[in-house]
């Protein structure tokens, strides 16, 4: 009897795979957002949220993968296409981020002259003190560097590996790589702000690179690299 139930559920569990991701995807944002709350009172827990966060965006589809007999490497977690990989991300990452810094200096510039309050709802940052690119190491910037390996990677392995894949089971690439990118955005508002959806535009750039071998390698390693190099930005220009 037990055993038909299961059966069951995971029949139904397959026939629904975009309510499955849909679920999933609530689930551990609304858990990350309680931690959020509590975090505003707790530093300990706030400090905690991040990788808390990592843990959730592997773990989770690993079991959810293992529950539909599927294992990481069919949610593109695997290295076999490592040169590819390699060549897709760091030739769009070549083309893209230069651009990107080039925008970002000219936004900075534009930012400075709003006022306070609008630079409230714009984007994050302080004073504009001028654009000098700072490379200077600090185990601070280690430190966030290392991190953001992390997070892109786990990221990367959630929304475009194991919710792409669940999404491709009813949708078309595009449709898929919308939604995907569209939750990637809303479930950045944890901290509440409304640039933070910015992120959609970039999701669709690892989409893209998803795409072009099957596996999520390159899209994390353009991600990864797009987080330092926006990192760098920020402490160059505020």
């Amino acid at each position: 009897m037990e055993g038909a139930r299961a059966a069951g559920g995971a029949l139904n569990g397959a026939r629904q795979p975009v309510r499955e991701a849909f679920v999933v995807w609530a689930a551990i944002i609304g858990a990350l957002g309680v931690l959020e709350l509590i975090g505003q009172s707790l530093a300990l827990v706030h400090g905690l949220v991040g990788a808390v966060a990592v843990a959730a965006f592997l773990y989770v589809p690993l079991r959810m993968l293992e529950r539909r007999g599927q294992e990481a490497d069919d949610a593109g977690w695997r290295f076999d296409q490592l040169p590819r990989d390699l060549a897709w991300s760091l030739g769009a990452c070549a083309v893209v981020l230069p651009l990107f810094g080039a925008g970002f200096v000219l936004f900075a510039r534009w930012f400075s002259h709003l006022p306070p309050q609008t630079q409230h709802w714009i984007a994050p940052y302080a004073r504009f003190r001028g654009f000098h690119l700072d490379l200077a190491f600090s185990w601070e910037l280690a430190g966030q560097i290392a991190g953001n390996a992390a997070v892109a990677f786990a990221e990367e392995f959630f929304y475009r590996g194991y919710m792409t894949v669940r999404f491709e089971e009813r949708w078309g690439p595009v449709r898929s790589a919308l939604t995907a990118a569209a939750l990637f955005a809303v479930g950045h508002l944890l901290t509440p702000a409304p640039w933070r959806l910015a992120v959609f535009f970039p999701a669709l750039l690892f989409a893209w690179l998803r795409n072009r071998t099957g596996t999520i390698v390159g899209a994390s390693i353009a991600h990864f690299l797009s987080n330092v190099w926006l990192l760098l930005l920020e402490r160059s220009a505020f």
